[in-house]
């Protein structure tokens, strides 16, 4: 997610829409990481150690930073009291 201005001089609007885009990333993100781990696991079963079994951990802190943007985005939110 790339935002330049501070989450506290958006328009609730601005906010409204940045959550939803945060939160649709945050999923498709997600979901593609577990379908990465899980065929990187079958591969280092029935292959043995490689490249592969690795790979996900080089996408560790990506998950994280999206996790952590996303919390900043919703605390905002929250303290709007923009949830219905």
């Amino acid at each position: 997610m790339k935002h330049s201005q501070n989450l506290t001089e958006l328009s609730n609007e601005e906010l409204q829409k940045l959550f939803k885009q945060a939160r649709m990333f945050l999923k498709i993100f997600f979901s593609i990481f577990i379908l990465l781990l899980i065929t990187c696991l079958y591969i280092t079963v029935n292959k043995g150690f490689g490249v592969f079994t690795i790979l996900p951990l080089t996408f560790i802190p990506l998950v994280i930073a999206n996790i952590f943007s996303y919390g900043k985005v919703k605390g905002e939110m929250k303290n709007r009291n923009l949830f219905n």
